[in-house]
């Protein structure tokens, strides 16, 4: 379970969200959730609807981190 800080481009909203398992591939320009981002006003969203938020980063990085 990963708990990541999203912000919705369209309605603006900041949310967590659980993306579970988080997987990094050299052939990917971004990472993999194993759950869909949801928000919790708008439903499931895509990477390219949100923005990660500046604790997001932090967690991601923390993540990528422990997996090198």
């Amino acid at each position: 379970m990963t708990d990541l800080n999203f912000r919705y481009r369209k309605c603006k909203k900041y949310f967590n969200c659980d993306v579970g398992k988080i997987t990094f591939l050299i052939e990917r320009e971004r990472p993999h959730f194993e759950k869909n981002i949801v928000c919790p006003k708008c439903g499931i969203l895509s990477m390219d609807d949100v923005e990660l938020t500046e604790p997001g980063q932090t967690r991601l990085a923390a993540v990528y981190m422990s997996e090198i």
